[in-house]
């Protein structure tokens, strides 16, 4: 069977001692308490997209097309600007944290409610943070990403230390793949440094976007076809020892309009390359954020609680904050983030 070189670099993952799974929160009601059905689904088989479409299906709820990349073709010339943007990010970086990195820490495979905080917001907080993202001339998605660096650097990154964090890019209408659940994503590497304003964060977003980062990944994604699936879990162990890392990902499912569905939650998964996994989705106008870290940071689920209240509470300060727009005004948000 021909293998899926993008689903074997997950199923490396694991077989290297991290926990691939994708969770998922389905809000539920019951005896006046609220609390969330949690599902949590391998990402060497699907992505974040086509699992809340399968989970979503699997209650009877119609979903139609799934998000597709527009305007943005995987050509000759894209694939050479992107390979080249993403060499420099292909040598080993040690992110500095506040705290120590256990980097020999196992893994404690953890049930979803042990170790993902979350919030659903209700609508008029949900309206309040688009226009605030409108008013500033960036995307939701920056928005987000912008308070979430400015949580994160201040809690668990050493000061005055860079930060790079992995934004997934839908890819579904631009690549072909042997089915639609596999994981049709590649990553956007954005690197922060000091202080960044929100107009400097869609800056290099943009740059990002513009130099086919994510093509370029897409290609990396795709070399472990050089290595054999033995040689890829040997990389992973040998950028292990060497304490190569990110800060984190942050992924964005967008907004969805599906009816008759309840409120959902989403968490991708973390790794110690990627240790800090914070979510977002916003589902019939609806928007929910969760967090959750690897145990190699040494933190606990009060932890990641704190800092997902302070990343909701700064996203809602800046939104109370912003002067009003006209419907539609500002950035067109993309439906590229997976």
């Amino acid at each position: 069977m021909k293998t899926d070189w993008v689903a074997e670099m997950f199923s490396a993952l694991r077989d290297c001692g991290e926990d691939i799974s994708i969770v998922y929160g389905e809000r539920t009601s019951a005896g006046g308490q609220t609390a969330l059905r949690w599902t949590e689904l391998p990402h060497d088989r699907y992505d974040g997209i086509s699992g809340l479409a399968e989970l979503l299906r699997l209650r009877g709820l119609r979903v139609e097309r799934l998000p597709q990349l527009r305007g943005d073709r995987y050509g000759t010339l894209r694939r050479l600007c992107g390979f080249l943007s993403v060499l420099p990010a292909v040598k080993v970086r040690r992110q500095q944290w506040a705290s120590p990195f256990h980097w020999s820490r196992s893994v404690r495979f953890l049930p979803p409610g042990q170790r993902v905080a979350w919030r659903v917001l209700n609508d008029a907080q949900t309206a309040a943070i688009v226009a605030a993202a409108k008013a500033a001339g960036v995307t939701v998605n920056t928005y987000l990403l912008f308070h979430l660096d400015v949580v994160v650097s201040a809690e668990l990154v050493a000061p005055g230390a860079g930060r790079r964090w992995m934004i997934p890019v839908n890819l579904r209408g631009a690549v072909t793949r042997p089915a639609v659940e596999p994981p049709h994503m590649s990553f956007l590497g954005i690197d922060l440094a000091h202080k960044p304003s929100l107009r400097e964060v869609q800056g290099l977003v943009d740059q990002c976007r513009r130099r086919g980062h994510h093509w370029g990944m897409w290609i990396m994604l795709h070399l472990g076809r050089l290595l054999g699936a033995e040689g890829m879990r040997r990389d992973i162990r040998k950028r292990e020892k060497q304490q190569h890392g990110t800060t984190g990902m942050f992924s964005n499912l967008g907004a969805w309009e599906v009816e008759g569905a309840a409120d959902w939650t989403f968490c991708p998964a973390v790794t110690r390359v990627y240790p800090v996994g914070a979510g977002c989705i916003t589902l019939n106008g609806r928007m929910a954020l969760t967090m959750q870290l690897h145990d190699a940071l040494g933190r606990s689920v009060q932890t990641a609680d704190a800092l997902l209240q302070a990343w909701m509470g700064g996203c809602l300060g800046d939104a109370q904050a912003a002067p009003a727009v006209e419907p539609g005004a500002g950035r067109r948000e993309t439906a590229a983030i997976a």
